[in-house]
């Protein structure tokens, strides 16, 4: 009888609260179009709309070797959640009493996965290709071109940060201090 009488209970219980359960508002602005949580589809905006500028500080390493890189960047939104894009990068690099300037320029894409964003809070995925020039001309070192995948925590718009694995990473020809390279920059506007 007790169990009984607990099922009808929680079964008016559901019952009760789903009665007292409110409806959400919705607060439309003055000529808004339709539900304002979803975001637009960005494949409806023009060009200029889905491009997206920012930069960033890339390779971050101190000691021997020494490395620090700037680097602007314009970026396309493919879909909502890619954006391919562009760079040119500024990368100072230093080993023992060896030192180099150089100029390079890097094709990039970042997919942002839902199943990553759960884990790390808009998480996202990202490649890059970057190729460099020694404006030093000091040695005749050629460096080699990084190709790094990894990934990143951050928003479309505003400040990100990048963990990747170089996969082409050798010492001394590359031109980050290790192979694994951290890079903190975004698109700002």
């Amino acid at each position: 009888m007790k169990k009984l009488l607990l099922f009808f209970s929680l079964l008016t219980f559901v019952g009760v609260s789903e009665v007292f359960a409110q409806e959400p508002v919705v607060i439309k602005e003055e000529g808004a179009e339709g539900d304002l949580d979803v975001e637009k589809d960005v494949r409806d905006l023009p060009f200029r709309q889905r491009l997206n500028f920012g930069g960033g500080i890339s390779g971050l390493s101190f000691g021997n070797p020494t490395s620090i890189g700037v680097s602007p960047m314009v970026g396309y939104s493919l879909t909502n959640n890619a954006i391919v894009g562009v760079g040119i990068t500024y990368q100072y690099y230093a080993i023992g009493n060896y030192s180099s300037n150089l100029l390079g320029e890097r094709v990039f894409i970042r997919q942002h996965v839902p199943a990553l964003s759960q884990i790390i809070g808009q998480g996202y995925l990202t490649a890059q290709v970057e190729n460099y020039s020694n404006l030093s001309d000091n040695t005749g070192i050629t460096y080699s071109n990084p190709v790094l995948v990894g990934v990143g925590i951050g928003s479309k718009i505003g400040l990100n940060f990048n963990v990747m694995y170089d996969l082409n990473y050798t010492s001394g020809r590359s031109p980050y201090g290790s192979a694994l390279v951290v890079q903190i920059g975004g698109f700002f506007f």
